[in-house]
């Protein structure tokens, strides 16, 4: 089975990133989280709303990757970062003399971003409105991918919880070719 690589880019002013990428990486995960789900709806930047699955290891995991990437951007600069989030398949692996597990990517979300910094009010202004109508484009963006790519989805083994585990992971811009080519020679996640 092919991997599916769906990648979004975000160009963003270093205050509005976290609240930007934190929508966008709960939007992917709720509409891939496959167990039961509670949603929680969320605003950011005063106008868009965006759909969470309302659980403490989903949230917790997310808040922490984004704090991870905001600590990988430049606050005086421009700066490029990545944050990919990978679905994965757990499949028995069969070796001559043991049994093992693997997982295999079915689905990998690539989101590039670069910082920005306004240097004057007037500046700030044009960016949140450019943030807002970055995180709606990106949001529908989003919804638009996994409605129409579902044909890549393996098959669900197991009713219990989410059967499919992802995986977060941030580059920074020295990272970025570094772990393109890891995910080239690897066949797994990365």
């Amino acid at each position: 089975m092919e991997r599916k690589v769906i990648t979004q880019t975000l160009i963003l002013e270093r205050s509005f990133i976290q609240d930007v990428v934190t929508a966008v990486l709960h939007t992917i995960i709720f509409h891939r989280y496959f167990g039961n789900v509670t949603p929680k709806s969320s605003c950011i930047l005063s106008v868009v709303t965006y759909a969470s699955v309302d659980n403490v290891d989903v949230l917790r995991t997310v808040d922490e990757k984004v704090e991870e990437l905001m600590q990988t951007i430049s606050t005086t600069g421009e700066t490029k970062s990545q944050m990919s989030l990978y679905f994965t398949e757990t499949k028995p692996r069969k070796a001559w003399f043991s049994k093992s597990e693997e997982e295999i990517c079915w689905e990998e979300w690539s989101i590039n971003i670069h910082s920005r910094v306004a240097r004057t009010e007037r500046e700030l202004n044009q960016m949140h409105a450019s943030a807002q109508d970055q995180a709606k484009q990106t949001i529908f963006s989003v919804i638009q991918q996994v409605d129409q790519h579902k044909d890549h989805i393996p098959l669900i083994a197991s009713p219990q919880g989410n059967p499919f585990p992802y995986h977060i992971t941030v580059a920074s811009g020295s990272g970025l070719w570094s772990s393109m080519i890891k995910r080239a020679i690897l066949p797994g996640i990365s």
